[in-house]
């Protein structure tokens, strides 16, 4: 009885299977897909924060970039702003920054975003007085590369030491 079970649901099982190939269209295409690896900016993040934290770069870069800070501006009691102008040669389209600073107190702060053109931009951040790291990090989305670097920063106002004296006539 068993036996005649088994076999039933042999021949059932065989007679189900389709004989004939299946059409071409239902096959998978084989051909080889060329797909962008996509940058996630988390991951650049962890790399912006990680050049904060050692003296060797985390992770080399793919683009030359350049960065220039210029003089503090705008000084309060606690803070001054600086300007940054950045330039990264051969990027394909706009850049998207990632930034982050670090105090003299080894204090980090958030990673920060801001769009860039096509390759350069300036940016102005608000330091603490004193000198500061800042960690920047390039993602050219449409070339898929990156550059990564930091700089130190005396957020300081330079201010005369001996003033001149003013006389009116």
């Amino acid at each position: 009885m068993m036996a005649v079970r088994l076999l039933t649901c042999l021949m059932a099982f065989a007679f189900s299977i389709p004989r004939t190939a299946p059409a071409p269209s239902a096959l998978v295409d084989s051909t080889p897909q060329h797909r962008a690896h996509a940058i996630a900016m988390p991951q650049v993040d962890s790399h912006v924060l990680a050049n904060l934290l050692t003296n060797v770069p985390a992770r080399a870069s793919d683009l030359p970039l350049t960065v220039v800070a210029g003089e503090a501006t705008q000084c309060e009691s606690a803070t001054c702003t600086v300007p940054l102008t950045l330039r990264a040669l051969g990027a394909e389209g706009p850049v998207k920054l990632a930034l982050a600073v670090a105090n003299s107190r080894g204090e980090l702060s958030d990673v920060k975003h801001a769009d860039c053109g096509f390759g350069a931009c300036s940016v102005s951040l608000v330091l603490e007085r004193g000198i500061n790291t800042v960690s920047i990090g390039v993602v050219d989305p449409i070339a898929q590369t990156t550059a990564y670097t930091t700089l130190r920063i005396d957020a300081n106002r330079a201010v005369a030491a001996n003033p001149g004296k003013t006389e009116w006539f």
